[in-house]
């Protein structure tokens, strides 16, 4: 359960999004109009006074050994405290849920779900970010991003976007780098770009993004329907 949730988070995008744009590679970016330090600020006040959010999601995950990319959409919802919801439709149905305490996915086509107690899958720190948890300068070096250097690879985000350029402080099995585009008006992520040791990227591109939506608690509560195989990733790791 724990990788899937990193390489939930580490994927999304309309576009494949180079792994050389994520790492922040050498080169010359415009001007930012607002100091890092106001940019953070700005960004971690929105999101700690968020109480809840919800957008439409398109998730572009790249494998760099073989060039190819796998296109998902969806709707995501996050709520204080600690909960998430990751609605697929696209290539296929299935959800990711987290209550706070349990870590659901659910795969109704194979009609089976996996559980797992969250105190033993921590979400990953930039995932906690988004949901109003913790502060992202004690789990990141931040930087603003440069544009590619190589004009062949688009740089992610539009004229006038925040890039900041995410490095774990302490070394992360599961990716290497992480790039957030910021809205310079919301002070909210539109994407994120992870990068994994292997070069592999994810894209997450966030459409339609509502806070403070007044999001039902029931939207949290669920049950594995009648004949769903319920697979205890807890019981596995024994």
């Amino acid at each position: 359960m724990t990788t899937f949730v990193l390489a939930l988070f580490l994927a999304a995008g309309t576009a494949p999004a180079p792994a050389t744009a994520a790492a922040a590679p050498a080169g010359t970016a415009p001007a930012p109009t607002l100091d890092l330090r106001t940019v953070l600020e700005r960004m971690q006040k929105r999101y700690d006074q968020a109480k809840d959010m919800r957008a439409r999601f398109s998730q572009n995950y790249t494998r760099a050994v073989v060039g190819r990319s796998t296109l998902s959409t969806g709707t995501l919802t996050f709520k204080k405290p600690g909960r998430m919801r990751w609605d697929y439709d696209k290539p296929e149905a299935r959800m990711f849920l987290s209550n706070g305490q349990v870590l659901w996915l659910y795969e109704p086509e194979e009609k089976q779900a996996f559980k797992q107690d969250l105190k033993s899958s921590q979400l990953p720190a930039a995932l906690a970010f988004l949901m109003g948890k913790g502060k992202i300068t004690d789990e990141f070096e931040v930087a603003f991003a440069k544009d590619a250097k190589d004009t062949k690879d688009k740089t992610p985000g539009r004229p006038g976007d925040f890039r900041l350029a995410l490095t774990p402080k302490q070394p992360q099995s599961a990716y290497k780098s992480i790039l957030f585009i910021v809205d310079p008006k919301e002070f909210l992520v539109r994407e994120s770009v992870l990068v994994d040791a292997q070069g592999n990227t994810n894209h997450f591109l966030f459409d339609g993004l509502e806070v403070n939506a007044k999001v039902a608690d029931s939207l949290f509560k669920w049950t594995p329907p009648a004949g769903v195989r319920v697979v205890d990733t807890n019981q596995m790791s024994k």
